[in-house]
Order: C-alpha cells, then structure tokens, then sequence
C-alpha cells in the first residue's frame, strides 16, 4: 500500500468516525418506541410532530434564530471593522488589532461565560435575545476577522488608488469600492459566526433563564434525566439547520467565480 492510499484511508476512516455518532443520534428520531435505541424500533415520525408542535422547542428554536442572525450581524460588522484597521495599522497597533480580535478563540468559553455573566449581572442583559447575541457576536468575531483580513492581504491597493485618482474620497471609496470587495468573505464569516452561536451552550447556559433558553440549553437540560426521542427529534433539526449553512458557505465562492467570469466576458 502506498503512501497515497494510506492517507486516503486514513482520511475516510477519520471522516467515519466524525460523521457516525450524528447519523445515530438522527436515525433515532424516527424510531416508533418510546426511548433512545440503535437500530431504531420500527419508523415513525411521532417524535419530530412532538417537537414541532411543543411550544418550549418552538420558542427556543426561535430563540436561537434570533440570537444567532443578532450574532452574526454583529460579528460581521465588527469583525470586518477590526480587519480593516489591522490591515491599514502599522506595528504594535496592528498587533493589538489582531490579538483583540483573535481573543475569543483563545480564552477558554468558561472563563469568557463567567465574565459575560459578571457583567451582564450589572447591566439587566441577562435572560434576553440582545445580551445573549452580543455574547455571541463576540465569539463569532474571529471568523470574520480572519477571513477579511486574509482578502485584504490578497487585495491589489492600486483599485483604491485608482478610485481616489478619479475623486473619490476616503468615505466614497470604502462604501464603493472596498466593502463591495470584502462582502463574500464577510458574509462566510458572518455564516460561520451564525453556526458557532446557534449550537454553543457554555454561555447560553450562563446567560439563560428558566424564560429564555436557546435549543442546546433545554437540550441540555432535558438530557440530564435522560435522552428521550423527542431530544434526538431538535438533534435532527439542529443539525440540518446546521448543514444548510455550511452548503451556503461552500456556494458562496463558486457563486462569486461564476459572476466574475460572466461580468468579465464583453
């Protein structure tokens, strides 16, 4: 066997290994029994009607669209700010810049939940849709950040001097020129700030209360004195709702190529 087929299989072994305990916990929604087993006992889709017409899973699907759109709105527009300033700042500047926006990424979610608490404890924004978004937003920053500045780096600078040639000012060039330009990999960012917020319970968890839960709170409160089929039911939606954004993600660029090479055709 050569080294090839060695990593190819090692490749598909790996992906097994992710993708089985997901195709299991979905298979289990459908079962026709009244608990969590694996081949499933008969089809049904009892449990999934269950969950669609429960208003607790409805309101915390709600809740967690909300917070996750909030999120990524926020994560987007303070992320590709921070990109900018980073790209444009020289020395020590730059340096802050990055090491403030990668930040999130480092500090354990633990740490950064106690620390939203503390302070969210103070300010009345716990238990809502903002406060949680913003928590969020913060933890969906560096996706953004990282894929602007990297577009940044790739950008020839002589388009933006070519705009201020021709009389555009600063203001004029940025909404015109450059955030046109950094619009596909800030919206991958912004769609990956959505996924991290609509599954991430450590700070849900801190932030929440018995009136507002997110999906992963109550899924993780219902787990606790077991796992019903109705849990695995919200598994399937989050991980469908999940995989939809990823599709998007990945159709983002061969979208954009496509657009290019039909506006660059005479």
């Amino acid at each position: 066997m050569n080294a090839g087929v060695s990593v190819r299989v090692v490749g598909i072994l790996i992906a097994i290994l992710l993708i089985v305990p997901t195709i299991v916990i979905c298979a289990t929604a459908f079962t026709s029994g009244s608990s969590v087993t694996f081949p499933p006992q008969g089809f049904s889709l009892r449990w999934i009607d269950d969950v669609l017409g429960d208003r607790r899973w409805m309101r915390a699907f709600g809740n967690s669209f909300s917070v996750g759109l909030l999120a990524a709105l926020f994560a987007m527009i303070a992320g590709a700010a921070l990109a900018l300033g980073a790209a444009r700042a020289r020395g020590a500047v730059a340096s802050v810049f990055t090491a403030v926006s990668v930040l999130p990424m480092i500090v354990p979610l633990v740490v950064g939940a106690i620390g939203f608490y503390l302070v969210y404890a103070r300010l009345g924004l716990t238990g809502n849709v903002l406060g949680l978004a913003i928590a969020h937003g913060v933890l969906g920053l560096p996706y953004v950040f990282v894929n602007v500045l990297a577009l940044l780096r790739t950008l020839d600078p002589r388009i933006e001097e070519a705009a201020r040639v021709h009389g555009a000012g600063q203001l004029t060039t940025l909404v015109t020129i450059t955030l046109p330009l950094l619009a596909p990999a800030t919206v991958i960012g912004g769609l990956l700030a959505f996924i991290s917020s609509w599954d991430e319970v450590v700070v849900a968890t801190f932030l929440s209360d018995a009136r507002f839960q997110t999906l992963p709170v109550l899924m993780y409160g219902q787990i606790r004195s077991g796992v019903e089929p109705s849990v695995s039911a919200v598994a399937l939606v989050v991980t469908v709702v999940t995989f939809a954004v990823v599709l998007v993600v990945f159709s983002v660029g061969p979208i954009r190529a496509r657009l290019a090479r039909r506006s660059s055709r005479p």
